[in-house]
């Protein structure tokens, strides 16, 4: 992989993997999860800091690049059953973000279609009743509000489309990379103090 070098100051490659890392502290292993879950790891939610700093980190090296992310746990703290329950924690969050957001894609896509059949109609009403009340004043007036109706709703189902399924698109496949990243834990040294 040729390194790009603006990221390259700011994330550490891995050269075992060739992986931008995104690194991250922490004092304990439950720093990962959310604190008020009352699940085990397996089935609790990322920590919303956490949760934020992953995909923002994500967001700023680019989907070319392939992530690792890489905890720093306290010097003689480490625990192999400890890192285990948190990988499968992560890969299990993760995964139940891109179920929300696959979820949500669907609502949307039917929203879209229904927005779409609506103006159609209100189009092919407006355009009939116009015609049969051409002369009559009212009639008019209320066959061309239906018409911006009309116009309106497939607008509407213009922005969902290239709007808002672009951002779910983007916030899911962030997800995929983060669920598809290898997660590696390591003790920190004392220069790795101030992560």
């Amino acid at each position: 992989m040729e390194k790009d070098p603006l990221f390259s100051q700011i994330y550490t490659i891995n050269p075992s993997t060739n992986c931008y890392l995104i690194e991250i502290g922490l004092d304990q292993y439950t720093d990962i999860f959310d604190e008020w879950d009352p699940a085990p790891f397996k089935h609790r939610s990322i920590d919303p800091d956490l949760e934020l700093y992953l995909e923002g980190s994500s967001e700023e090296i680019p989907l070319r690049y392939p992530v690792e992310l890489h905890f720093k746990v306290q010097a003689g703290s480490r625990d192999k059953k400890m890192e285990e329950e948190s990988q499968n924690g992560l890969k299990t969050s993760f995964a139940f973000k891109m179920y929300l957001l696959r979820k949500e894609l669907k609502k949307t896509n039917t929203q879209i279609l229904r927005c779409i059949a609506l103006g159609l109609i209100f189009l092919w009403m407006g355009m009939f009743f116009s015609e049969q009340f051409a002369g009559r004043a009212l009639a008019y007036l209320l066959a061309e509000a239906i018409i911006i109706g009309g116009w309106v709703f497939l607008w509407e189902a213009v922005s969902l489309f290239f709007f808002t399924n672009r951002e779910i698109d983007h916030k899911y496949r962030i997800y995929r990379r983060l669920s598809d990243s290898p997660v590696t834990f390591q003790a920190a040294n004392k220069a790795d103090r101030g992560i």
